[in-house]
């Protein structure tokens, strides 16, 4: 009787991955020396190894180069640690067999599963907004501390990638700048068109009332209106977030509440309260300090007073604060 081919044996417990000879080696070209399997003794491998005198000894040489690296496995027989893309043998392999341990710095390549999950009937990944900021118009007012939402939106549309504010909504107006130029030698660079939001970026309509601080509900609501008929064309359910100023707080300090607590005496978010009746909204507030006195001409007199350098850089370096804030409530995480 022949004694059994160990090549043979070999290949019919191992399978070749699917990436093919390029990603394998040939399991047949396997030397008897190299392929010791559980329940061969060594006289066995003596006489198995009257299969490699035939071959000359460059040849041998050569298997053995080609053996030296580790045997292939299946895909199925793989472990894969996260962080690491550290490969480990089956524990069932041969015990005679040396187990290997390969790290990698390129991912194993895994089967893409048949469908992604997807969100349950009514939900929604993110929320477009509508910022709306409140402070009295004109340049008599501008920079002043009751207006210190006006301050923070504008440096929020100077650091991000946003239009100009002009008339629009009924107030001013800044949408996210999704025009896209296009490169030539002879032209340079030219509009290739509205490319959209690329997917990460910040879905945010900026607005800035234009009415005067105790009246500005009513401008809100508007905007507000024509916002929600935008997103309900996009099938999408737009959130209002107010960013105003906040007395008592510390200077540059941002708070989120619900669009109903207390006022604590700010008028304008007295009159947004009177003009969204029943409509869900968060206000952002932005803190102002205080003055020493309460006495209500003497607040008066600070909250439409000027900001200084200090002030204005607190204010302006509250915009990381506040765009924050809004990215969770984008989110739906408030």
């Amino acid at each position: 009787m022949r004694n059994a081919d160990p090549r043979e044996h070999v290949s019919s417990q191992l399978e070749i991955p699917a990436g093919g000879p390029a990603n394998s080696m040939l399991i047949g070209s396997l030397g008897p020396e190299d392929c010791m399997l559980d329940g061969e003794n060594e006289s066995q491998s003596r006489e198995n190894s009257t299969f490699a005198i035939s071959l000359t000894r460059k040849e041998q040489r050569k298997q053995r180069r080609r053996c030296n690296s580790s045997v292939p496995v299946s895909l199925e027989e793989r472990t894969h640690t996260y962080g690491t893309n550290t490969l480990q043998h089956n524990p069932k392999s041969p015990p005679n067999q040396k187990k290997t341990t390969t790290s990698s710095s390129f991912p194993v390549a895994l089967s893409a599963p048949a469908s992604f999950p997807s969100m349950p009937p009514g939900t929604q990944a993110f929320y477009p907004l509508l910022v709306c900021s409140l402070g009295n118009p004109g340049s008599a007012y501008a920079n002043t501390l009751h207006s210190a939402g006006h301050t923070v939106l504008t440096e929020i549309r100077m650091r991000g990638v946003y239009t100009p504010f002009t008339k629009g909504l009924s107030g001013l107006v800044s949408r996210p700048n999704t025009m896209r130029y296009k490169f030539s030698l002879t032209g340079g660079y030219q509009k290739a068109g509205d490319g959209g939001l690329i997917e990460g970026e910040d879905d945010f309509v900026l607005w800035q009332s234009t009415s005067l601080m105790n009246v500005s509900g009513a401008g809100v609501r508007k905007a507000w209106t024509k916002f929600e008929q935008e997103q309900r064309a996009r099938g999408l359910q737009g959130r209002l977030v107010v960013v105003h100023d906040e007395l008592e707080a510390a200077l540059g300090k941002v708070n989120v509440k619900d669009g109903v607590a207390s006022p604590r005496g700010h008028n304008g978010l007295k009159s947004c309260q009177t003009s969204l009746g029943g409509v869900k909204w968060w206000r952002v507030g932005v803190g102002i300090g205080r003055p020493e006195n309460r006495e209500p001409s003497v607040v008066s007199k600070y909250v439409l007073s000027k900001m200084s350098r200090e002030q204005q850089a607190c204010v302006e370096n509250a915009a990381y604060g506040v765009l924050c804030a809004l990215r969770e409530i984008q989110e739906g995480k408030r």
